[in-house]
């Protein structure tokens, strides 16, 4: 689709001195690694690197085994019920990404950072099994923790990107440049999403061992409301128009304006709550209008997509639409795109069959530098 002239809004909460796309924008990281200059020049950067990335919302604080549970923790019952996170759960989630050999995955539903009306909940009890779990098949944890990045509103704490973390073979990539300091990494604040917490993205350079390449992976969990819906902050809005905004904005910040990763082949990966195409209210239509297109739609192999990416707790698992989507530049090389369902049985229990009420999809790309 042609790139519409309209704008995407920046907004500058009163007494905050941020911009709404870029929350504590110094984005951690030394600016010469290997080669490259701080604006993201060619260097290892510029050489070819394929790697396999996937998305997976693992609904770790979203599928509770109990509704009193569920309310302590979510504020409200869970519609899908799963065995405990910390008792089996999340080694089982690790034992999917390491079974698709993940060169990288992007989780998402990692618990969450408590609010004033939902103090109970956290996010480390959620990430620690996993990183733990990951860890055991070689995976290693991309920085995520912003404990000191606070709601620019509100003044409490945003906590590690709202329970997005990203996970790499560690034997192939790193988050660290050869000198062994942090290579950039960072959130975006999302003021039109709902959450009175704050809604984040969460992003990460990574070096691939072998060559020095750099790539960018982009962590997203987009709003979910339907529209009509009303929000905890008292919101009526059309969320698919919101949904689109905020894609928008973070392709645009990271692609044409964040000097750490313009200049760097990105993919983005998450649950984007939708499946539509329509123009101005869909994530689809939002990559499209700058430049990216979802990987689905241009692999040369395809396995799987008779699936709906979110399950629902429903068995046999639900056909059909794909909420879960991974972005590439226009002109990138897929050379496969494949969906693995949480199981292929026609009946029994959710608690049994299933680690999550999505499913975990992949692609395998090759990214250059030409692909800008």
């Amino acid at each position: 689709m042609r790139p519409r002239l309209r704008a995407i809004s920046t907004v500058v909460v009163p007494g905050v001195a941020i911009a709404l796309a870029l929350l504590g924008g110094s984005a951690a990281a030394a600016s010469d690694q290997d080669g490259q200059g701080e604006n993201g020049r060619p260097g290892a950067a510029g050489r070819t690197v394929e790697v396999r990335v996937g998305t997976y919302n693992v609904c770790g604080h979203g599928c509770l085994p109990t509704k009193a549970e569920c309310e302590r923790v979510i504020g409200r019952d869970c519609a899908t019920k799963l065995r405990p996170w910390a008792e089996g759960r999340a080694a089982d989630v690790a034992a999917d990404i390491d079974a698709a050999g993940l060169g990288v995955v992007a989780t998402q539903e990692i618990g969450n950072n408590a609010t004033p009306s939902q103090p109970a909940v956290d996010v480390e009890s959620f990430r620690a099994p996993l990183t733990a779990a990951l860890q055991e098949h070689g995976y290693a944890e991309a920085p995520a923790d912003y404990a000191g990045t606070r709601h620019p509103e509100k003044g409490y704490p945003l906590k590690s990107g709202a329970g997005r973390y990203t996970y790499y073979d560690a034997s192939r990539y790193s988050h660290l440049d050869r000198r062994g300091r942090e290579l950039p990494h960072d959130l975006l604040w999302l003021p039109d999403s709902t959450e009175i917490y704050g809604k984040t993205m969460t992003w990460n350079v990574l070096r691939e061992k072998s060559s020095g390449a750099r790539f960018v992976v982009v962590d997203m969990h987009l709003e979910y409301r339907k529209n009509g819906a009303t929000d905890p902050n008292g919101w009526t809005k059309n969320w698919d128009e919101v949904r689109y905004a905020d894609a928008r904005r973070t392709a645009e910040e990271l692609t044409l304006r964040n000097k750490h990763t313009r200049n760097l082949p990105i993919v983005f990966a998450g649950d984007m709550n939708s499946g539509s195409i329509a123009e101005g209210a869909s994530a689809i239509d939002a990559f499209s209008d700058v430049g990216f297109t979802d990987a689905l739609a241009v692999a040369d192999r395809v396995t799987g997509d008779e699936y709906a990416s979110y399950n629902g707790g429903k068995i046999p698992l639900p056909l059909g639409e794909k909420i879960d989507h991974l972005f590439v530049r226009n002109g990138t090389e897929v050379s496969e795109w494949v969906q693995i369902p949480q199981t292929t049985a026609t009946e029994g229990p959710q608690a049994e069959l299933l680690r999550s009420d999505h499913n975990l999809s992949y692609a395998t790309v090759r990214l250059m530098k030409g692909n800008r």
